[in-house]
């Protein structure tokens, strides 16, 4: 059956963040993140409630935790986000290596905040999944 395949929460969570993860703009507007942030929990929830099925259970844990993760990045570009204005006053940007924010066409330089910002709303999803 669909739903007893391990690759369909990895996929469905890996995926999720990464979109995310690489639209993080849009989520800027308060209506699109409430909008995501309900289709980010029904995602969890149909994780959560199909967490007990012995055909998901692998070596070291649950395939489907991995249902979580863009919940956890929600709530993580959140609070990383208002943490972010608060401190720098202005909005992040996501960096990558070697760039510079006039390839982006942004308004600023890049900084360290911002680099903090990308790695953090990266990989903590990840390793909050692992406490599981």
């Amino acid at each position: 059956m669909l739903l007893d395949s391990q690759s369909l929460y990895i996929f469905l969570g890996g995926f999720g963040q990464i979109i995310l993860w690489l639209s993080y703009k849009i989520l800027k507007n308060r209506t699109t993140y409430l909008i995501v942030l309900f289709f980010t929990i029904l995602i969890a929830l149909f994780g959560y409630l199909n967490i007990n099925r012995e055909t998901l259970k692998m070596p070291n844990g649950n395939a489907a935790t991995f249902a979580f993760l863009p919940l956890l990045y929600m709530v993580y570009y959140w609070i990383l986000r208002n943490l972010f204005l608060i401190i720098f006053g202005n909005e992040p940007l996501l960096t990558g290596y070697m760039q510079s924010s006039w390839e982006q066409g942004e308004y600023r330089k890049l900084h360290m905040g911002d680099a903090v910002f990308t790695i953090l709303t990266l990989i903590l999803p990840f390793l909050t999944t692992l406490l599981f």
